[in-house]
C-alpha cells in the first residue's frame, strides 16, 4: 500500500514533535538537576544579575511548558512556535558569542556539548535544531490548516 504525502507529513510532524519534546525536557532536566551550577553559570552571563537570576528560574520553566504544549495536538502549533522562538534566540546568542560581541564568553548552559567543544560546534548544533524547529512549525501549521479547513475553522493568514 502506497502512503500519501499527507500520511508522510503526519509521521514527520510526529517525529519532529517527539524529538522537540525530548530536547526541551533534556535541556530543562539538566538545568534543574544541576540547578546550583546552572544558576551560577547564569550569573556569569552578559545580562544584569537580576535578569540572570530571573532567567535561571524562567528558562527551565519555559522549556518544560514548551514540551507540554508540544504534547497535545490542540496546542502543538503554539509549542512549535515557542520552540522555534527559543532556539532561534539561543542560536543568536551563541552567534554573538562567536563574533566576540560579549566581554566574557558565556557558558554552554544546556550541557549538550561538554567542555572542550567549540562555540562553533555549539552554533552548528543550534542551527540544526533551529532548522528542525522551523520545519516542525511549518508542517504543523500546514497540518493544522488542513484540519481546520476540514472542520470549517479558518486560520487567519
Amino acid at each position: 500500500m502506497v502512503r500519501s504525502p499527507i500520511h508522510r507529513n503526519e509521521a514527520l510532524v510526529l517525529f519532529l514533535t517527539i524529538a522537540s519534546i525530548l530536547f526541551w525536557l533534556y535541556v530543562a532536566g539538566v538545568s534543574v538537576y544541576n540547578f546550583g551550577l546552572f544558576k551560577s553559570e547564569m550569573a556569569n552571563q552578559v545580562f544584569p544579575k537580576v535578569i540572570s537570576n530571573l532567567l535561571a528560574y524562567f528558562l527551565p520553566t519555559l522549556e518544560i511548558l514548551t514540551a507540554f504544549l508540544l504534547a497535545f495536538s490542540t496546542t502543538r502549533l503554539l509549542g512549535m512556535a515557542l520552540s522555534l522562538l527559543m532556539i532561534s534566540a539561543f542560536t543568536l546568542y551563541v552567534g554573538l558569542a562567536l563574533l566576540r560581541i560579549y566581554e566574557n564568553v558565556p557558558c554552554t548552559c544546556a550541557g549538550l556539548l561538554k567542555h572542550g567543544n567549540s562555540w562553533g560546534t555549539n552554533f552548528l548544533l543550534n542551527l540544526l535544531i533551529t532548522a528542525v524547529a522551523l520545519i516542525g512549525f511549518i508542517l504543523t501549521y500546514k497540518q493544522r490548516k488542513e484540519v481546520d479547513k476540514r472542520y470549517g475553522f479558518h486560520i487567519q493568514n
